[in-house]
């Protein structure tokens, strides 16, 4: 991981991206089905043997089951295993007295990979009860060729080597300078992450039923993790836990130098990680997890504009934004020294968005020109969007 840096929350804001276009691979709300056959055509069980492998479509989270934030459908995977007890589980879910363990949903499409004008992004929202912290239920991509798989990316619950909100990548290739690969770092882990969730507010417990927003943004040579605790754009407080409650960021996020193969992404799954039976998946508690608005799409780079370089050691990092966030709402008289990073002497949320697309790069002298108005117009819809989601928060 890249060095730790202590900050306060706000430095999840470097997760916003400025874009000129999207390209869509998998954009997935779960709107377009009104039953679970439907929802199992489009994202077959890996297992022909078995179709009906436990997941079933929710019409929104009205029992409250999940928070009750969740008003929109999403899909729901039973990972019990697939035995007696566990198929009592999932029955109870509506799923025919079948679990889902030994199975993941998931689609394929042709291949793609990060480049040095467009990121590979995957982001979802995934919903968890905060009954038990033994849950194998993840989301994951990776690039399947015949017998060979590679690149894969997983992210959601897991129980080793913390149980809770985890994240791996494995099976990329070695390069000189990359770091090993991560294989289940929690993100509450305080030595591995450079922005850890908050000590009081890393478990499920603590945390409390809810849906979760995972984002990986996928470069050519290293992957930003970020977890978006309730989803609602905010790093959250800690005193008073639930959505809403917080500041503009996200929860926690982490830097990973890895470098996709050749071989790049074809196929994108959700349900146990590797198809694992969920841990203690016999326990009702332990079985169920739901997933929406899973996202897959190539995502346009674009050269960062000013200079987010504020103390003036030759990169950006975590110092630079302790200096924006010191002289935060400075207005006139502000110098790059203060946190100005695009000229206007003022320190605001513009030079926020240039330190955000800077942040861990080095500083070349290509990256000092002044944004032009329509540039900076772009960065502050760049930290606006960070509010804009396909489902409704619950008043």
């Amino acid at each position: 991981m890249f060095q730790r840096f202590a900050l306060t929350a706000f430095l999840c804001a470097m997760m916003t991206n400025v874009t000129i276009a999207d390209t869509d691979i998998i954009v997935e709300d779960f709107e377009s089905y009104t039953t679970s056959a439907q929802l199992l055509a489009a994202w077959p069980s890996s297992v022909p043997a078995r179709p009906d492998n436990a997941t079933t479509l929710v019409m929104g989270d009205t029992v409250p089951f999940y928070g009750g934030t969740n008003l929109t459908n999403f899909a729901q995977f039973c990972g019990s295993a697939n035995d007696a007890t566990g198929q009592g589980n999932c029955d109870l879910a509506g799923s025919s007295g079948v679990a889902g363990g030994g199975t993941v949903n998931q689609m394929t499409f042709g291949t793609i990979t990060p480049s040095a004008t467009q990121n590979v992004v995957l982001s979802f929202d995934f919903g968890d009860d905060a009954l038990s912290a033994n849950k194998r239920l993840t989301v994951g991509l990776r690039g399947v060729s015949g017998g060979t798989t590679e690149n894969i990316i997983e992210m959601g619950l897991y129980n080793d080597p913390a149980p809770g909100f985890n994240y791996r990548a494995i099976l990329f290739p070695s390069v000189a300078g990359d770091e090993p690969n991560p294989n289940w770092v929690n993100f509450g882990d305080t030595v591995n992450m450079d922005v850890p969730l908050n000590d009081l507010l890393n478990t499920q417990s603590e945390v409390g039923a809810g849906f979760h927003t995972f984002k990986a943004v996928i470069s050519v040579n290293q992957i930003v993790f970020s977890l978006d605790l309730y989803g609602d754009g905010l790093t959250n407080d800690p005193l008073t836990p639930g959505p809403g409650n917080g500041t503009p960021g996200v929860d926690a996020m982490d830097t990973v130098a890895i470098t996709t193969s050749a071989l790049g992404y074809t196929n994108l799954r959700f349900g146990p990680p590797s198809a694992l039976p969920s841990s203690g998946g016999t326990v009702l508690e332990a079985a169920f997890a739901a997933y929406d608005n899973i996202s897959l799409r190539l995502v346009d780079v674009v050269a960062p504009m000013g200079d987010a370089d504020f103390d003036g050691d030759g990169d950006v990092d975590g110092k630079d934004f302790l200096t924006w966030q010191r002289n935060a709402n400075l207005m006139g008289g502000a110098t790059l020294a203060d946190g100005d990073a695009n000229g206007d002497q003022n320190v605001d949320g513009i030079d926020l968005g240039v330190w955000q697309s800077q942040y861990g790069t080095p500083l070349s002298p290509t990256l000092a020109a002044v944004p032009e108005p329509a540039s900076a117009a772009l960065l502050i819809l760049a930290m606006a969007g960070l509010a804009g989601r396909s489902r409704r928060l619950a008043v």
